[in-house]
């Protein structure tokens, strides 16, 4: 009876008394297996994975999954020369701050789920969970870009999941509270505080406002450049998208700030010069917050977790107050949908909601104003159409509940 033949790969026995795995590869070249197994089982067990990847187009020479991640990181930052300098130098520290230290020096073929978790973890245990969230994100796309190179055949972060924290309920002020912050802060910040209150700007946007972005013939504003401060550098970008590139209608009192502030805090300042400065001359930077806007919030006696982002929130928040189309709140916050802007920036305020209420009760009003004209003699109190005027013993009275079980009062 003839012997039935390996049909891919061979194995042999070593001197050693291991066995060793041997098959051909798709270009045709001999391959070992990169170990030896104890039996021939095993070894058989291996060049079925191996058979089975290769039917499956999921292959990948081991060889190439040597490379460090940090070689490879390191040629990924390089090789995305049309992204912003801000996001890179924010990548680049998020791979050394949390990614490096752990994953560095291990070769991408031998990172697993396991390692990955315990750089989520590590960061879950300090982090925010959008922080970690966004850091992972970068973590995701050097593995996926090592997928897309061959280098692996699935990425070790694939399906591992971010657990939602509780929902931080951000701050927001009325008209007055701004007013009041911005008459608090130093005079040549008062029209900063305002812009960033009343048209959302972001702190980037703010700090590269133009003289020349500020047309006052047409009370608009363009945004059209920005300046970050990352690792300690200044970095100035053109806007970092479209939605984000737009320009604003800006109302009469804020166009007037402005021409105030140019006027006492930059005179002479040219088209090309930056609207709000620090008190060098040079660009804002970020201890802003720690020597002017923290203390000035403290001051005026609000919110202390109130941050400079936090007047983009204010600005949305206030938008809808007044019942702006959720369209127009999207363009003027620059954001590419308006599901960002009224989900993650607005808030209905307290007085907006009690509007609600009162706007309820007028359409009810009037209708069963109507409604008793046409009942002669109908006893509107008995089919529970009570106006806000009706004594709360004439309420129990048509709902039939026990004054001791409310909370309500008359």
């Amino acid at each position: 009876m003839a012997t039935k033949r390996r049909q891919f790969g061979r194995v042999r026995r070593l001197p050693s008394g291991r066995y060793q795995a041997r098959y051909a590869d798709g270009q045709g070249q001999d391959r070992p297996a990169p170990q030896t197994f104890p039996t021939k089982a095993d070894a058989s067990a291996f060049l079925a994975r191996v058979q089975a990847e290769m039917q499956k187009g999921e292959w990948r020479d081991p060889a190439l999954g040597q490379v460090t991640f940090r070689s490879w990181a390191e040629q990924w930052l390089a090789a995305n020369p049309a992204k912003r300098a801000t996001s890179l130098a924010r990548d680049r520290v998020v791979l050394q701050t949390h990614f490096f230290p752990a994953l560095g020096g291990r070769a991408l073929g031998t990172i697993t789920r396991a390692h990955v978790k315990g750089c989520v973890d590590a960061m879950t245990a300090k982090l925010a969970p959008t922080t970690v969230r966004t850091n992972l994100g970068v973590l995701n796309a050097v593995l996926n870009a090592a997928v897309d190179a061959d280098l692996l055949a699935r990425s070790p972060a694939r399906g591992i999941r971010v657990a939602s924290g509780p929902t931080r309920e951000r701050p927001t002020l009325t008209i007055e509270e701004l007013d009041r912050l911005a008459e608090v802060v130093p005079g040549e910040y008062r029209a900063l505080i305002l812009v960033a209150g009343v048209l959302g700007l972001r702190w980037s946007e703010c700090a590269g406002l133009r003289v020349g972005d500020v047309d006052f013939l047409r009370r608009t504003l363009m945004v059209r450049q920005t300046i970050a401060e990352v690792e300690g550098k200044l970095l100035v970008a053109e806007t970092k998208s479209r939605s984000s590139r737009r320009t604003l209608s800006i109302p009469r009192f804020l166009t007037a700030e402005l021409a105030r502030h140019l006027a006492a805090h930059r005179p002479g300042a040219g088209s090309a010069d930056l609207v709000f400065t620090s008190p060098d001359g040079g660009p804002l930077r970020r201890y802003f917050a720690e020597r002017v806007f923290n203390p000035a919030v403290r001051r005026s006696g609000l919110d202390p977790t109130l941050t400079f982002h936090g007047l983009r929130h204010v600005a949305a928040s206030l938008m809808v107050e007044h019942g702006e189309h959720p369209r127009v709140i999207q363009g003027r916050l620059g954001h590419a949908t308006a599901r960002l802007s009224m989900e993650l920036y607005a808030h209905v305020p307290e007085a907006a909601d009690r509007d609600v209420a009162s706007h309820l009760d007028a359409r009810w009003n009037a209708f069963t104003t109507g409604t008793d004209r046409a009942r002669s003699g109908h006893d509107t109190r008995k089919t529970g159409t009570a106006n806000e005027q009706t004594p709360w013993s004439e309420l129990v009275e048509v709902t039939g509940l026990e004054p001791a079980t409310s909370t309500m009062r008359t």
